[in-house]
C-alpha cells in the first residue's frame, strides 16, 4: 500500500465491453485460461442452481502450488460485462486480503487480459487500499485525524477536549453525506492509527448512532 494511513482491502475485477455481446466475453475468457486456472462448468451450474441471481455466471478453480492455495473464482454478469463476486478457497482456511488479491491479480493477468485483447472489452482492477480520502471528504478526514492523533487512545472520546474534536468530526461526517462506514471507521482506527479494537469498537458504535440520531432529528423537522 503506498498510501500512507490507509487499510487493506479486497480488490475488485471488472471486465467492461463496449458491444454489450456477454457471449464473446464468455467464450474468450473460458478459452485463456492457463497456469493453474481451469473452467468450472460444474460449479457454474451449482451456483445457478442454488441462488435466486439472475444473469450469467463463469466459475474457474485454482490448483494450489507453492504460490497460492487452491482457489474457486466467479464472475457474475452485469449490463455491460462481468466482475468478480467471489473468490473462495477450496481447501480450508479463509483467504485474507493479501492471498485474495494476489489471486485475483493472477487472474487478471494470464487470463482476463489476454482474452480482453482476444474479445474486444475492457478490464479493470480497483486499488488494493483506501485512505479516508477514497471514502469520505478532505474536511471529514482532517476532522477524524485531528481527533485521532490528540486523542488519549485508551479513554476514547471521554476526556472534554477529545470529546469536542470527535463531535466535531461527527457532525462533518453527517453533513458531507459521504460513504465512510462503521466497518472502514473501525478498521482505519485499529489498523491504520493503533486504536485498541475494543476503543476502536465503540467509537464506531458511538459513529452509527450518531448518523442515525442526526438523520432522524432532521427528518423530523422536515
Amino acid at each position: 500500500m503506498s498510501e500512507p494511513n490507509a487499510i487493506e482491502v479486497f480488490q475488485d475485477l471488472i471486465l467492461h465491453t463496449p458491444a454489450g455481446d456477454l457471449s464473446v466475453m464468455r467464450s474468450a475468457l473460458i478459452g485463456h485460461v492457463s497456469g493453474a486456472w481451469q473452467h468450472a462448468p460444474e460449479a457454474e451450474k451449482t451456483l445457478k442452481r442454488n441462488t435466486s441471481l439472475d444473469g450469467d455466471v463463469i466459475a474457474f478453480q485454482r490448483g494450489s502450488d507453492a504460490e497460492l492455495p487452491a482457489a474457486g473464482l466467479t464472475l457474475w454478469s452485469r449490463p455491460d460485462g462481468y466482475e468478480v463476486s467471489n473468490i473462495v478457497p477450496r481447501e480450508t482456511g479463509k483467504l485474507g486480503f493479501g492471498t485474495y488479491n494476489a489471486l485475483l491479480r493472477e487472474f487478471a493477468d494470464l487470463i482476463a487480459r489476454p482474452a480482453a485483447i482476444a474479445g474486444g472489452f475492457q478490464v479493470e482492477v480497483t486499488s488494493d487500499s483506501q485512505s479516508l480520502q477514497d471514502v469520505s471528504s478532505p474536511d471529514v478526514a482532517a476532522a477524524l485525524r485531528r481527533f485521532s492523533a490528540a486523542a488519549n487512545k485508551s479513554t476514547g472520546s471521554t476526556h472534554p477536549a477529545d470529546r469536542k474534536r470527535w463531535m466535531q468530526f461527527l457532525i462533518l461526517a453527517y453533513q458531507s453525506g459521504g460513504d465512510l462506514g462503521a466497518d472502514f471507521l473501525t478498521r482505519w482506527l485499529v489498523e491504520a492509527d493503533g486504536w485498541d479494537d475494543e476503543s476502536a469498537h465503540d467509537l464506531a458504535i458511538q459513529y452509527e448512532f450518531a448518523q442515525d440520531l442526526l438523520r432522524a432529528y432532521d427528518d423530523e423537522r422536515t
